[in-house]
C-alpha cells in the first residue's frame, strides 16, 4: 500500500517567484533540502517534460543520490516529477491575494516512518524556501 504526504504553505510572493525558486538552480540550492545545513547538491535540474533530475545529499553513512525526471512542467503553477523509482512529487502554486499558496504532495511512500521523514524534510524545506521568496511566510 502506498501513502502520501501533503503539505501547504502560504508565501507573500507571487506564484512566478515561488515557481522560479523551484526552477532556477541558483535559487533551488538555497532552500531545497532536509534541514538547515542539509541542502541537496544539484548536479542536474533540467526543468522540462522528460528533463533529468540528479541530486545528492551527504549523510554520515555516505551519499544518497536521486536520478529522475520531470513529468509535468506548467509555469508558473505546476511541476510534477518522479522521485526515486516509485515516488511522485506534485508541486502546485496558486495565487492567493498578493501572495501564493504552495502545495506539495509526495506520494508512493511505503511506511509510516517514510511519511514522517518525508514530512519533516518538506517542512524544513518550506521554512528555508520562505527565506528565498520572502520573510513573511504564513
Amino acid at each position: 500500500m502506498s501513502e502520501s504526504v501533503i503539505l501547504q504553505r502560504d508565501y507573500p510572493a507571487r506564484s512566478e517567484r515561488v515557481f522560479e525558486a523551484w526552477t532556477r538552480v541558483e535559487l533551488l540550492t538555497q532552500w531545497f533540502g532536509c534541514g538547515p545545513g542539509m541542502l541537496w547538491t544539484v548536479h542536474e535540474w533540467d526543468v522540462r517534460v522528460g528533463g533529468a533530475i540528479h541530486v545528492s545529499l551527504e549523510f554520515g553513512s555516505g551519499p544518497f543520490e536521486v536520478k529522475s525526471e520531470f513529468l509535468v512542467v506548467e509555469p508558473p503553477r505546476r511541476l510534477r516529477y518522479r522521485w526515486l523509482s516509485d515516488q511522485i512529487v506534485d508541486v502546485t502554486i496558486e495565487e492567493r491575494g498578493v501572495g501564493s499558496r504552495l502545495t506539495v504532495e509526495h506520494s508512493g511512500l511505503l511506511t509510516n516512518q517514510d511519511c514522517a521523514i518525508t514530512e519533516a524534510g518538506w517542512t524544513s524545506a518550506f521554512d528555508q524556501l520562505s527565506r528565498v521568496v520572502g520573510d513573511n511566510a504564513a
